[in-house]
């Protein structure tokens, strides 16, 4: 890696965005401004920058998507299934630990949208959520997913691990065992159904 791209990475990472945003700059590279300014707030210049390379980089035409979700618009292109499965809960978690908690319940109010690219996109929301505190909301949105993906280990795992950190010892159990039936050998739940269990052995001993 180019040493500049390098420190230029190290400073996004510690959220020095205006920093980063100077280097990248310097080095051409139009996406991870467009980045750096979106979390700036300078949509235009964001703007500006994901048109420029909007037409060899999908990360870039991401972007472009997300300049109209934050504002509940559809975007003139659809995001692609891999776009949304790349982004969707990186870009959420991004505005969530940045402040821009509009842009964020923005991105989730259109979860539809990216529903029709990318059936599995209530789970990556629900992970977002659920990454971010917001437990019950990923609780819904994995409700949502499973509904469409009745065998969901991993939606499952989130419902389970929300109940749990709620203090609902049982009902993270039954979540942990509905998916154990259907999916006897997935490896974490059985790992968290072993810590379920010594809790409630711990709370009922007490």
């Amino acid at each position: 890696m180019i040493p500049q791209i390098k420190k230029a990475k190290e400073y996004f990472y510690e959220k020095k965005y205006k920093e980063a945003l100077e280097i990248f700059e310097n080095c051409q590279e139009l996406y991870y401004s467009g980045l750096c300014s979106l979390l700036l707030k300078d949509e235009q210049k964001a703007k500006d920058y994901f048109e420029k390379s909007c037409s060899y980089s999908p990360s870039s035409q991401w972007g472009l998507a997300v300049l109209d979700l934050i504002h509940l618009k559809r975007p003139k292109k659809r995001p692609s299934f891999f776009q949304t499965r790349a982004f969707l809960e990186i870009y959420i978690s991004l505005f969530i630990e940045n402040g821009l908690i509009e842009w964020a319940e923005n991105m989730v109010s259109m979860c539809d949208t990216f529903y029709l690219s990318n059936p599995e996109s209530y789970k990556f929301i629900a992970r977002a959520l659920f990454a971010n505190g917001y437990f019950d909301l990923a609780m819904t949105f994995c409700e949502k997913s499973l509904k469409r993906f009745y065998v969901d280990p991993e939606a499952f795992l989130i419902l389970s691990q929300c109940h749990y950190l709620k203090g609902n010892l049982g009902e993270a159990l039954d979540c942990v065992n509905r998916i154990n039936a259907l999916i006897s050998d997935y490896y974490p739940t059985i790992l968290f159904r072993d810590v379920l269990k010594k809790e409630i052995a711990k709370k009922y001993a007490s």
